[in-house]
């Protein structure tokens, strides 16, 4: 039998007992209310309450297959004892109170140009020469038996023990990693520095904060992000952001004056990695917030921060910069660019995905206007960012090629994705509405050609933290155009739609080989799974096989009508299992719903038993007898 659970209501329903049905083809649409109809309840997982209409009913099964994989693995004990800065994250591997050990200068060395040689790609925030003359300093203190802060400082310490960590397990990745023990193996000593950097900082860092403080924080939250402690990178970056609050980086230098009323002068390279730190923070703001699915630290009303100079690290004294070649290509407009388009995508997320009340339509005339912008931000790159192929470069523009080509791929997917959600009996006669959903496919369709092309690649695969969520990204437009395509007609011809998913299936692919349990790219999977069975089954040409229910299944359900969704039907998908027949459910998409999307793999699944949106697993553990 179906176990009957009822579920707590919300106190808005209980007063007013109503709540208003919107859907996608409602003028007016709104990311905070149910669209459940007023005889249907809705479910709270977590404190966040779920309506059993909702087109993420796949999501729900998908946490219910992640809560019985942690369950079985033991993360879930695992879980329960990390701090809650670092809760579901990939573990420390290490004791954080063993002594520090260095590597031999030598090998210091290789590491320090390795990671500003291969490692660095769009984030360059730091400079070489300074970090440089850090390290001999920190080899000196250990000849001299001395503390390795002894006159460099915790913070700046702490940035060469995390340029270790990010080091060298980029190496390991690089050489290949076969198996779980492998794995835990690669991070024991990467681990072992950021810990110990972790630790300076917490425990030893005194005084006002300086530049350095921020550097070293910001660079903490891209080694975790790079090895899957993606929940306590965001909370790191909380403290990186209240840090370059304090130190007015958002603001122009030149703001501040002597009491004189002229100009205070400042050192140049100081003020150039002011700006870049700062534009760095922003670009990964920027990305945290779509990643999880949670609003911005920065407001661009707050900020008047120029951007920096086009100098690379080589050209740059202390007086200013010593050559200006404009026929240079320089590294630095990697992170120029890049900064740029986070602009973007956080005007996006703010007018596309406003959690305001508004008729949809102009959600997409502003997801329109804001596409011409993401074409004049392409139009504008230097050649060597766009216009030239990345493989007739030289290794470290041809990853900034590839990163910039990711992340303009991405931006379109964010800005046309709503274009998707039209409704089933809607024609695609608008030109707006057409052009929304071929620059969408078209995007979805270079980021995982460039994906695929990464993965033969690994170290190119695993240069990006962000990756993994732009594949994520890209296949859940793929398969949610396939859906879409099976109850409505189709601007993409059949040919084109199957190379498509040819690809998305290759991709997919990917992801699944992703070794560490608690990486977001085996979470992802795991969602994308459950997406892609419900886009087969609606591409499939045979009518789904319906089920003979028994009778006192049939009474069960008629007297649960809040477990069952309107016009729906269960089938059987390739895999054996039952699921929903989904053409009613998806025509109650709304644009908020992809945020939603965009998190799940951080959402409350860790507690989801006894829900009953997930009756149709229950069944698929045979509850139903």
């Amino acid at each position: 039998m179906i176990r009957s659970n009822e579920p707590p209501v919300p106190s808005t329903t209980k007063e007013t007992g109503d709540v208003p049905t919107l859907s996608m083809n409602s003028p007016v649409e709104g990311n905070n209310v149910s669209r459940a109809s007023p005889d249907l309840d809705v479910a709270e997982i977590e404190g966040q309450y779920f309506d059993p209409t909702s087109g993420l009913t796949f999501l729900h099964r998908a946490w219910k297959r992640l809560a019985t994989q942690k369950s079985s693995a033991d993360n879930e004990g695992n879980e329960k004892r990390q701090m809650w800065m670092a809760a579901g994250d990939e573990p420390i591997t290490v004791n954080r109170d063993v002594s520090l050990q260095l590597p031999e200068k030598t090998v210091s060395k290789e590491l320090m140009a390795f990671y500003f040689d291969i490692c660095v790609v769009t984030y360059r925030f730091l400079h070489k020469a300074s970090v440089s003359t850090w390290l001999e300093a920190i080899y000196h203190n250990i000849n001299q038996s001395l503390p390795v802060w002894h006159g460099v400082g915790h913070a700046r310490a702490a940035i060469v023990l995390t340029i270790f960590a990010i080091a060298s397990i980029r190496q390991e990745k690089i050489r290949g990693i076969g198996s779980p023990d492998e794995e835990t193996s690669s991070l024991q000593t990467s681990d072992h520095y950021f810990c110990a950097g972790l630790k300076m900082l917490a425990e030893s860092e005194t005084g006002l904060p300086r530049l350095e403080s921020a550097q070293a924080r910001i660079i903490q939250v891209l080694y975790l992000l790079q090895t899957s402690r993606m929940n306590q990178g965001w909370y790191v970056f909380g403290s990186a952001f209240q840090i370059i609050s304090a130190l007015a980086l958002h603001r122009k230098s030149g703001r501040k004056r002597n009491v004189s009323g002229r100009s205070m002068t400042m050192d140049y390279i100081n003020s150039q990695y002011r700006k870049r730190t700062f534009w760095v923070a922003y670009t990964i703001d920027a990305y945290l917030g779509v990643v999880f699915g949670r609003p911005r630290h920065y407001h661009d009303d707050d900020i008047d921060q120029d951007f920096p100079d086009c100098v690379n690290d080589d050209d740059m004294t202390h007086q200013g910069p010593s050559a200006f070649d404009a026929e240079q290509d320089c590294h630095v407009e990697s992170l120029i660019f890049h900064a740029k388009l986070a602009q973007i995508i956080g005007a996006i997320s703010k007018e596309v995905y406003s959690t305001k009340q508004m008729p949809k339509g102009d959600r997409l005339a502003a997801a329109d206007r804001l596409g011409g912008k993401l074409r004049a931000w392409k139009a504008a790159l230097p050649p060597h960012l766009g216009r030239i192929r990345p493989s007739s470069l030289i290794p470290s523009f041809r990853r900034q090629a590839i990163a910039m080509k990711l992340a303009h791929s991405h931006a379109v997917l964010h800005t046309y994705r709503p274009f998707l959600m039209r409704r089933a009996n809607q024609q695609t006669d608008s030109p707006m509405l057409s052009d929304g959903i071929s620059q969408c496919l078209s995007a979805a369709k270079v980021a995982l050609q460039t994906v695929d092309g990464m993965a033969v690649d690994g170290s190119l695969f695993h240069a990006f933290w962000w990756t993994h969520y732009v594949t994520f990204c890209s296949l859940a437009v793929v398969y949610v155009w396939e859906i879409q395509q099976s109850t409505s007609d189709s601007i993409y011809s059949s040919s084109d739609s199957s190379e498509l998913f040819a690809l998305a299936e290759k991709c997919h692919e990917h992801l699944t080989r992703e070794i560490t349990a608690c990486s977001p790219s085996r979470r992802y999977s795991v969602i994308l799974e459950e997406l892609r069975l419900e886009a087969k089954h609606r591409s499939a040409k045979n009518t789904p096989l319906a089920i003979d229910l028994e009778p006192s299944l049939h009474r069960e359900l008629s007297n649960n009508e809040e477990m069952a969704p309107p016009q729906t039907q269960l089938y059987v998908n390739q895999g054996g299992n039952m699921a929903y027949d989904t053409s009613s459910v998806w025509n109650e998409w709304q644009t908020g719903d992809w945020l939603d999307l965009d998190g799940s793999a951080f959402g409350p699944f860790s507690d989801t038993e006894g829900s009953p949106l997930l009756w149709f697993a229950e069944i698929n553990d045979n509850q139903v007898t």
